[in-house]
């Protein structure tokens, strides 16, 4: 007789697939939603800016008109290209003043920042590019760490090749029982064949 995996077996594998599966889209909702609802995301990845905002984690920015960014508000911005930094930089506003009419930027608004953690405000006093401004807005502690484990290349093919796997054996398992199943029922229905050609056969007999 073909019996199928353990019903402990089955439970265990799809337990593990379900939760998974949970945590995948868990993930994909941390990950995704905040885009969708319009606003900007950055790892935190220095101390610059704690306790207010400490590393690892994820900040989330809206966007909004450069002129209704006001002193105290924290904003995430790259910094004049002089200084040879490429990464954005998320940090207060200590100051806001007007540039001179002897400057390359005649009556712009000038941003001076700092991190709160910092006993000095940047070296720059800078006009923000464009009409619009990333101003933070909140912060979730750690899931940072996420984003940094994601661009490793291991843990992607951990976080891959797990679900896939355990999706691999739940099918292997449901189709492993759907077979041994098929195969019973077809054994019973030539068994009750078999009955009936033998139940034919001897009132043939009794007949002659």
């Amino acid at each position: 007789m073909t019996a199928g995996p353990r019903p402990w077996v089955r439970k265990t594998i799809s337990a593990i697939t379900l939760l998974m599966m949970i945590g995948a889209l868990a993930l994909a909702l941390i990950l995704i939603l905040p885009t969708l609802l319009g606003y900007e995301r950055y790892v935190i990845v220095s101390g610059s800016m704690e306790p207010t905002v400490p590393v690892g984690a994820v900040i989330y920015d809206e966007v909004v008109p450069v002129e209704d960014i006001e002193t105290g508000d924290i904003i995430t911005f790259v910094p004049p290209p002089e200084y040879g930094i490429d990464d954005p930089v998320t940090h207060r506003v200590i100051e806001i003043s007007i540039a001179g009419d002897n400057t390359s930027h005649p009556g712009a608004r000038l941003f001076q920042t700092k991190g709160d953690a910092n006993d000095d405000a940047d070296p720059w006093k800078m006009v923000l590019d464009g009409p619009e401004q990333a101003r933070y807005v909140r912060h979730i502690p750690y899931v940072g760490y996420v984003y940094m484990a994601l661009h490793v290349r291991w843990v992607q093919v951990l976080l891959i090749g797990l679900p896939a796997l355990a999706l691999v054996g739940y099918i292997g398992v449901t189709l492993w029982r759907l077979s041994a199943q098929g195969v019973e029922e077809e054994r019973r229905r030539q068994q009750e064949l078999d009955q009936q050609d033998t139940q034919g056969t001897e009132q043939a007999g009794a007949m002659s």
